[in-house]
Order: structure tokens, then sequence, then C-alpha cells
């Protein structure tokens, strides 16, 4: 054992084992409350802060150990905490639960969950938060020890990394020899590994371990990094060379084509972070500079020169599409990290402009941006900064102000991307009176709060006639509608609500006694007939269900409405299908209701 392994107590160990088998069991619970729909998931507000906390603060905590004095730990993990608590809690009212984006439907997954952009952006600043801390407990002289925050940070990185590795590896042994035992015809692995009281565990406990394993051996931690360090920064030259060479073909051809990828922010901004990353492989802790290759130390130089000048190209196509269609969530976090970007290029600009040569001012940069990342995100995931407030405000600003007109406004934004703010927006329009096409505004924005599902929403909103009840005269039976949508009785298919409650498509309803029982059916007729159609009975008073559907077999669907409308259907006998003018519809039982023999 080296002498830096020996530092740690040998009780450490199972200290770090005892914290990540709690977490196995928090996350553990979470997820059965989450499948099961049971308390805390009932209660979202707890549900994110439990969920954000037990993913992180355990492993914050393992890599804590030993390097922190137990008092300052738990302040720390209690900071941490309330800073969690307190974005999940501004996440959940800002979105009211609704699970936009994870591009889930909230019909089919009622529980909600932490957005996607908080997990990972809360992720990596808790990584630049921890590395920050480790190293100013350590020495407490902040910036002025940056060596030791370049390796408390690559230290980390390389743990994460390599314990998410041993995880996978595990599982592929145990894949490995569950497909083993099943040819011998021995499934209890492959069954075991079905089972998540026993997976959740495994990976978590695994993490846990993997990362004291590698704190046990910092020598060969920090040789790996090394040896990552190395390669990476040879890119350098290459990355250099290619962005330079784009940027003076760009000074040439002129920046209309760039403009018109429309994919020139994302690209521009994953140049930005190659740079910086490679930048800093190269420079490391600044002790070794001097020593490198000199086409090393020129790359750096010319890649800190490149670096603002592609910041400020993709803040000109975040400006030209913000002139156009004006603020979105997106386009703010863009400008947030555009603006960062930028401010890496000009300190680094202005340490390879420094007299030296050794671009000492790199070290000082790092530690300013990474306080200023933490900034950022704390703005952005808080009342401060919110995106989806200020992109819908923005958004409403345009069409009052006429640079967009009604009909090309887009109300699927307010209502799935805009959070509480675009449905508060949007409820306020349904009364609007005061715009020249108030009444398009009113109509398409209660079209848009009908929708259920953001499925609904990727099509064009387009204004539907009301559904039809055919024959002439007849009415949807008393209460038929107003009946809660109980998914396992089957009541009302996805494609029926569309038309009957969003009224997002189109369909005809027939009220029909099909079955020749005194009670008229109500079936609901796709309007273009090419899905047919579902038939729902009374199974109780003020009960209905469906229990089955229509295959239409006509070719003349003109004359079939007609027939319709006329009232002219009629039940044949002996058959489940109706007659229309000699053009008939199938009538097809639901197979869910079919009870199988028993033998």
């Amino acid at each position: 054992m080296d002498q830096e392994s020996s530092k740690l107590n040998p009780r450490t160990g199972w200290v770090r084992v005892g914290i990540a088998a709690a977490q196995a069991i928090l996350l553990y619970c979470l997820y059965r409350a989450g499948t099961q729909q049971v308390w805390p998931a009932t209660m979202p507000m707890v549900f994110f802060s439990l969920l954000l906390c037990g993913l992180s603060l355990p492993v914050i905590a393992i890599s804590s150990l030993g390097q922190m004095a137990t008092g300052k730990l738990l302040r720390w993990l209690g900071f941490l905490a309330l800073v969690l608590t307190g974005l999940t809690l501004h996440d959940w009212l800002r979105r009211n639960g609704l699970n936009n984006e994870w591009d889930v439907s909230d019909e089919v997954n009622p529980v909600a969950y932490p957005s996607s952009l908080l997990f990972m952006f809360s992720f990596l600043c808790l990584y630049v938060a921890q590395s920050l801390k480790l190293a100013y407990e350590q020495k407490r002289q902040g910036a002025n020890q940056y060596p030791l925050y370049f390796d408390m940070s690559w230290k980390l990185l390389v743990q994460l990394v390599f314990s998410g590795v041993f995880v996978a590896a595990l599982f592929a042994v145990l894949y490995l020899g569950a497909a083993l035992f099943s040819l011998l015809k021995l499934e209890f692995l492959s069954e075991l590994l079905k089972r998540e009281w026993f997976t959740i565990p495994v990976i978590v406990l695994a993490f846990g371990c993997a990362l004291h394993l590698t704190d046990m051996r910092p020598a060969i931690v920090r040789g790996i990094r090394n040896l990552l360090l190395v390669l990476l920064s040879w890119l350098l030259p290459l990355a250099t060379l290619v962005l330079a060479g784009f940027l003076l073909t760009l000074a040439v051809q002129g920046t209309e084509l760039l403009w018109d990828t429309r994919q020139a922010t994302n690209l521009l901004l994953g140049a930005c972070v190659v740079l910086v990353v490679l930048i800093n492989t190269a420079y490391q802790d600044g002790a070794a500079f001097a020593g490198v290759p000199k086409i090393l130390r020129w790359s750096v130089r010319l890649a800190c020169v490149l670096l603002p000048v592609l910041a400020l190209l993709a803040l000109r196509a975040l400006q030209l599409r913000i002139t156009q269609y004006g603020w979105s969530s997106d386009r703010l976090i863009a400008v947030v990290c555009a603006l960062l970007a930028l401010g890496y290029g000009l300190a680094y600009t202005r340490a390879a402009l420094a007299q030296g040569g050794l671009l000492g001012k790199i070290a000082g940069a790092n530690v300013v941006m990474a306080y200023a990342h933490l900034t950022a995100v704390l703005a952005l995931f808080s009342p401060v900064l919110d995106p989806a407030r200020i992109a819908v405000a923005d958004q409403l600003s345009r069409l009052r102000d006429g640079k967009v007109t009604a009909d090309k406004f887009d109300y699927r934004y307010l209502r799935f991307q805009g959070g509480r703010y675009g449905r508060e927006a949007l409820e306020q329009m349904k009364q609007e009176k005061a715009l020249p096409q108030s009444a398009q505004i009113r109509e398409k924005a209660a079209i848009v709060l009908a929708l259920t599902r953001q499925e609904y929403g990727k099509t064009e909103v387009e204004i539907i006639h009301p559904f039809e009840v055919w024959p002439q005269g007849a009415s949807l039976p008393e209460g038929f509608l107003r009946q809660s949508d109980n998914k396992e009785k089957g009541w009302l298919s996805d494609r029926d609500a569309k038309c009957l409650i969003a009224k997002t498509r189109g369909c005809d309803v027939l009220i029909q006694d099909v079955n020749r029982d005194g009670k008229p059916e109500v079936l609901v007729l796709d309007r273009n007939r090419n899905y047919g159609g579902n038939v729902y009975f009374e199974v109780q008073p003020g009960v209905w269900q469906s229990e089955g559907r229509i295959d239409v077999r006509a070719d003349d669907c003109e004359k079939l409405n007609q027939g319709l409308r006329a009232g002219h259907a009629k039940p044949v006998p002996a058959w489940d299908m109706l007659d229309v003018d000699g053009l008939r519809l199938l009538l097809i039982p639901d197979t869910k209701l079919r009870q199988r023999c028993k033998s």
C-alpha cells in the first residue's frame, strides 16, 4: 500500500459501504413509490427533493470522507440539500407536474419527475461545487491553489467515470452468467436481473464500492488521469487547425451559408466546449506547461484566440433567431452558455497575449468561471432567470405588437414548454377581446388548453368543426361526456377523446340500437372512415363502456354518410352489423372482453 492510501482510516471503507447501502434502500423505495403511485410520489414537492438528493448527496458524502472533517461535511451536505430542495420546489411550481421535458405522456406515466434539464445541470454543478469545496478544504487558499483544484477536479472526474465503467462491467459479467445458466435450463439469474429489488441495490453498492477502491489508490488514478490528458492534448493541434480553417473559409464566403443551416448555434457552442477542454488538457495545472512541445504551446495560444470568435458567432446566430422568432427557453439557455463561452474566450485570450508565454492567467480564469457556472445555473433554475417565464412574456409581447399573427402564433409552445406561465397565458387568451384577431386567438387557445398529451401538440393546431350526431335531430345521451375517464374500464379511446373532448380531430357520432335491447348505443366513427370506429354500451345507468370496434365495409363513403344522416341504419338480423342502404358496418366485439375456457 502506498503512502497516499494509508492516510485513509480503515473504517472509512465500512462507512462508505454503509452510506451506499442507505442510498440503495432510499432509491429502491422511491422507485417503488413512483411505480405504484404512493407517497411520496403523490407529493411531487417532496418526491423531487428526495430523488435529486438521494441520487447525488450520498456520492458527495462518499467522496468527501477522509478529506473533510465530519462537522464540515454535515454542514456542506445540509447546505447542498437546501439548494437542491429550493431548485426542485421551483421546478415543480413552474411546471405543475407536466412531464413534457421527458417526452412522457401524463396519461401513460402520471407520476411527475424533475425536469431533465434540472437533472443534467444540477449534477454538473454539483461536480464543480464539490471540486471547489474539496480543494478549498485542503489548503483554504482558493484560486492561489489552482494545482490542488486541478488535481481534485480531475481525480473526482476519473473516479466517477471509472466507477460507472465498473458497474457496466459488473452487469456484463452477470448477464454473461445468466446466459450460461440459461443454456442449462436454469433461469434463476436471469429472473434475478429482472427484479428491481436486486438490480437497484447492486448498481448503487457497486458504484459506492468503486468510488472507495479508486480513492484507496490515488497514485493509480493520477496516472490514468495523466495518460488521458496527454492523449487528449495531442488532439488540440488538429482541432485548432480545423477551426482556424473554418473561420478563414467563413471570412471568405460570408456567413449566410452558416445561418441557413439553422444548426449554427449548437455546432459553434460544441466547438467552444471542445476548445476549452483541450486547452486545459494541454495546460493542466500550469506547472509543467513550459516543458510541453512547442506545437502544443502554440496550439494553446491560437485556440485561446479562436475561442471568443466562435462564441461571438454563436451569439450572433442566436440574435438572428431571437429577432425572427422571439425568445424560447432553449434560446435563453443557449445565450447563457454562449456568454459563459465568451467569458472563457476573453480570459484565455488575455492569458495568451500576456508576457511570458506560460499562460499563467488561465488558472485564475478557470476558478472564476467555475463560480460563474454555478451562479448561472442557480439563476436559470430559480425565479430570477426562469427561461419559461421570460420566453412566454416575450412571445405574448410579439403577438400584441403584431410581430406574429394569430394563425402563425405557436400556441403549443405555451401549452407544453411554457410551464405554468404558458398555461396561465392561454387561460387569459381565452378571454382576449382587445386584439384584432381575438376570436381566432380565443378559439385556438381553447383548443390547445384541451390537449392532454404532448403528442397531440406535435401536429398543426387547426380549428376542427364540431362532431356531428346522426341521425339528424339525435343528441348524445345525458352524461356521456361527463363520465370520468377510467382507462381500466376502456371508456373513450384516445382517438375518440381527441374528437369529443379536445376537438383536435374530426369524427361522427351515430346513435343506434345495435344489439336490439331497446336502448340506443353510441357509435363513434372516424371522419375519414379509414380507422372505422368504436361502439359504446351503457353497461349500467350512467356508466358507458367500449365493448367493440367498427369496421367500415363500404366503398362509397358519401352514400354511407347520406344514409347515416337520414337514419337509414338498421341492425341485420342474426349478424353483428348494420345495413345502410345496402352498405354495411361490421361490429367486432372487443377481444379484451373475451373469457378463456378453463381446461
